[in-house]
Formats: C-alpha cells, structure tokens, sequence
C-alpha cells in the first residue's frame, strides 16, 4: 500500500505546484477604472468601461477627445449608442457650434449631424441590453464642432454634463 501512497503523494505535490505556476492575475474587463475629466475616444470596449466610469462619478462634467478628425456626419456608431442613451434616459444632445461663428458656414452639415443622430435609433437594441449605457442618467451631451486648418467642421469633443435640476 505504501507505493501507491507515495504515487498519490506525488501526483498531489505535482498538481499543487502546476496550479501555483498559473497563478497570474489576468487583467479582467470588470477592473476598476478611475474616473477621468476626459476621455481619448479609441473604438474599443475599453472605452466604453472608462467612459461608463467618468460619467457614473460626481465629477460635473466628462470631455471625449479625438486622436483622428471626426466629421459631424461620420459620427462613429459607438459614440452614437452614448449619444441615444443620453436621450433614452431623459437627457438632452445639443450641437455647439464652432467658437467666434454665429451662423455655420455650412448649414446642411448641421442638418445632416441631426440627421444622423436620428439614425441612432437602429442602436437602441444594444443599448437596451448593455447596461454600461445607464450610467448617462442625468448627463446631457453637447457635441462641440470646430473648424480644422482646411476650414472643414470636425467634432471637437464630446461633453457630457451633469445635468441641472
């Protein structure tokens, strides 16, 4: 009996000692995120969990910024699903237009940014059933446009606020 002891043994201090080796601690997508005045849009589910972060916290206010040029009507679909939670959730998406320019110099790309907020709807099934898009309750959004060096209006940043009672 001893021999199969010792086997039994064995086979315990190797399984042991295997489960030891793998013990790493992955980084999970449900890791704490600290809120952040502003956000880097890049359109990968990270920042959805950053963004669900900042705007969850009592900060007033939550700036997303751009790496590349966004153009008003080429809004991307994951800022668009942000966008209809706002409003889903009682909250107000407003256009700012460029700083210093009382009448946009295009009227219709201005038309065509409401346009394809409008088209946001085919994005409420998602936000329906992810609830990271619940954490805009009480937020507006603003979308800020500017003008670029080539004169063409881009999205400058995003805003969602805390809205006033």
């Amino acid at each position: 009996m001893k021999p199969n002891f010792r086997i039994c043994t064995l086979v315990a201090a190797l399984a042991l000692s295997a489960l030891s080796a793998c013990n790493t601690t992955p980084i999970s997508s449900t890791e704490a995120i600290s809120p952040q005045a502003r956000v880097s849009f890049i359109d990968i589910s990270k920042f959805d969990r950053e963004l669900a972060s900042s705007v969850e916290s009592p900060l007033e206010s939550v700036d997303v910024v751009f790496y590349d040029r966004v153009g008003p009507n080429n809004m991307p679909e994951r800022l668009q699903k942000w966008l209809a939670a706002v409003e889903k959730n009682g909250g107000v998406v407003r256009v700012v237009p460029p700083p210093n320019e009382i009448a946009p110099r295009d009227p219709l790309a201005l038309i065509g940014l409401v346009g394809s907020l409008f088209s946001v709807i085919k994005n409420m099934a998602a936000i329906n059933t992810d609830r990271v898009f619940e954490t805009v309750k009480g937020r507006d959004a603003a979308i800020a446009l500017e003008r670029n060096a080539a004169g063409e209006l881009v999205v400058g940043r995003l805003q969602f606020t805390k809205r006033k009672p």
